[in-house]
């Protein structure tokens, strides 16, 4: 039901746009126009992600007037003397380029809107366990050495052990992992843990009282860093490990 209603708004998108620049000219303007149309169709029916509960609702993180927002700039300015492609003025020009942003939704609801998602989940399960150092890399993998080519080596970023963040988004069901962070070693804590996702967090009549206080909305789990628990790749600290999948299409490492 909900991929039906998906393929309808952006096939609905794609025949408006293809209609205005068939009649209008192609341009962002143009385009920007009818879409802010759809705003709402976009809103409430297109930009969904699927709850714990199996239904489907409007994202908290993604709304269409920062789509436009974002569509204009690289459209217009762009990145690296990269432009996000709508088009040229040839025949059928304008097609290709509505089909390019028929795409880009396409992919972004696959790999973060419907998980209402921006930074990545922690989703790696090593022994029933969710390691905290799946921040440097899942299956197998290791973010920070995700190096550029060689003729865009001077774009690559350095990895810096003492730089610090934790994750805005995580996962939503009961116990899921909280988000994930990177940070240096320390003398109290040399080594990282893991997320134990079957911890009963939520017992106030204990004594002390316990809440589930990580992350907001949180029902169960916990941080355990008794011992060093190891990822798939063998990481057992986050130093340095800040590069995990970021942003609408999940960018990952040092070079993007």
């Amino acid at each position: 039901m909900h991929q039906s209603s998906i393929m309808n708004i952006i096939l609905l998108l794609v025949m408006t746009l293809l209609y205005v620049t068939t009649c209008s000219g192609l341009s962002i303007n143009n385009i920007h126009s009818e879409m802010d149309r759809l705003e709402n169709e976009i809103d409430t029916k297109l930009f969904l992600y699927e709850t714990p509960s199996f239904q489907w609702v409007p994202s908290t993180v993604y709304k269409y007037a920062d789509f436009r927002e974002s569509l204009y700039v690289m459209a217009t300015e762009g990145v690296a003397g990269k432009k996000f492609y709508i088009g040229e003025d040839v025949t059928n020009g304008h097609v290709y380029g509505l089909v390019n942003i028929a795409a880009f939704l396409a992919q972004s609801m696959k790999e973060t809107i419907k998980y209402d998602a921006c930074d990545e989940n922690s989703w790696d399960l090593v022994g029933g366990k969710y390691p905290l150092s799946n921040a440097c890399g899942q299956l197998g993998q290791s973010y920070q050495d995700y190096h550029c080519s060689e003729g865009e080596k001077h774009m690559e970023c350095p990895v810096d052990p003492n730089m610090s963040i934790t994750a805005v988004t995580h996962a939503k069901w009961y116990g899921a992992p909280a988000p994930l962070y990177c940070g240096p070693k320390t003398d109290e804590q040399p080594h990282s843990g893991f997320w134990d996702y079957g911890y009963e967090c939520n017992k106030g009549w204990a004594n002390p009282p316990e809440t589930c206080d990580v992350y907001e909305g949180q029902k169960a789990g916990k941080f355990d860093q008794s011992r060093p628990y190891a990822s798939t790749a063998g990481r057992t600290d986050v130093e340095g490990c800040c590069w995990w999948g970021r942003g609408v299409i999940q960018t990952s490492g040092v070079c993007n």
